[in-house]
């Protein structure tokens, strides 16, 4: 049976001036920070993305996750919440690079838990530690790490929340039904950006 070859996504050059692998640790193929410089807007003015988990995607290879995002802001950054922002900082809940994010649970059995988070005390990279410095640098933060089905999936969650005290925090439209904002994979072109405050 042939296999069937898996797409392989790439940046729009029309969109795109730069990609840096910010943090990725080869070793245990974690990636705790990409940052990608739009060619319109202001690169010193930012958003952070904040998702559930990274997938193979580096300097010179995208996804249709990132593709998307890096359109929309382009698309939106002539006026309104991101108006200016010319860099676009990536950040997740957990660091594993992972296509599918329903296998980042194995890796919690084989290896650990803060392992996965991306904070165990031997590891190269704290990823709460670059989540804050993220945070500072960017002047809006966009959650969108969607539902996840990993252990303590949403007491890693408030242990986010409590990174991103004080920030000026933005959803795409509204919460899903499960109560998770939406993950970049199903945003339309069309959706608005709205103020999210942490709950409870």
């Amino acid at each position: 049976m042939e296999r069937v070859k898996k797409r392989i996504f790439h940046y729009k050059n029309e969109y795109v001036k730069n990609v840096e692998l910010v943090h990725y640790d080869s070793a245990t193929n974690r990636r705790y920070r990409l940052d990608i410089e739009l060619k319109n807007g202001d690169n010193e003015k930012a958003v952070q993305l904040m998702m559930i988990n990274p997938s193979k995607a580096n300097e010179e290879i995208s996804d249709n996750t990132l593709n998307r995002i890096i359109k929309y802001v382009s698309l939106n950054n002539g006026a309104g919440i991101l108006q200016d922002i010319g860099k676009i900082i990536i950040t997740n809940l957990y660091v594993v690079c992972e296509t599918y994010p329903e296998k980042v649970d194995e890796y919690i059995s084989v290896k650990s838990l803060d392992f996965v988070k991306g904070i165990d005390s031997d590891g190269k990279y704290n990823n709460d530690t670059i989540i804050e410095m993220a945070n500072k640098e960017a002047q809006l933060i966009i959650i969108a790490w969607g539902k996840g089905y990993i252990f303590d999936y949403d007491k890693r969650i408030q242990e986010v929340f409590s990174l991103m005290k004080n920030k000026e925090m933005y959803l795409m439209e509204d919460l899903t039904q499960e109560g998770y904002p939406r993950h970049p994979r199903t945003w339309a072109y069309s959706w608005k950006l709205k103020r999210y405050n942490i709950q409870g």
